[in-house]
């Protein structure tokens, strides 16, 4: 799967709309982001259960991908989901152990009521989540 989140970064690191909200090209984070970080950014997850199809050897495998863009503002979280799902949704990318056939968006974009960080200032965050298939030939 690691050819897949290394995709997924490059995509979003290198859109000019999306750093363009952003401000600057977007931090990624594969886990909790530290405390430290600056916003916006991005937490990408893996859902835990793949789902693989072995057709004759050419094995397809359906993964869940979950998007939280963290901002300091409601607008920029909701721009920044909004703008990744335009450049995700239907993509089509070749990835460095096979291809995606495609990314499709699952639910609509879910923001979320404002959390607060350990320094007391507001964050907001919106869900994207994706149903990425991956096929590698025999």
């Amino acid at each position: 799967m690691q050819a897949l989140i290394q995709v997924l970064i490059s995509e979003m690191t290198g859109d000019a709309q999306l750093g363009a909200i952003f401000g600057t090209a977007p931090a990624v984070y594969l886990s909790e982001a530290p405390e430290s970080a600056a916003l916006p950014l991005v937490l990408l997850r893996l859902g835990a259960g793949r789902v693989s199809h072995d057709f004759s050897g050419n094995l397809i495998t359906v993964v869940q991908v979950l998007f939280q863009i963290i901002a300091a503002d409601i607008n920029t979280a909701l721009a920044g989901a909004q703008r990744l799902g335009a450049l995700l949704d239907n993509a089509t990318l070749t990835l460095s152990t096979g291809s995606l056939l495609s990314c499709t968006r699952t639910t609509p974009i879910q923001p979320a009521m404002p959390g607060f960080n350990s320094l007391q200032n507001a964050i907001y965050t919106a869900a994207l989540r994706l149903e990425c298939q991956l096929f590698n030939a025999a």
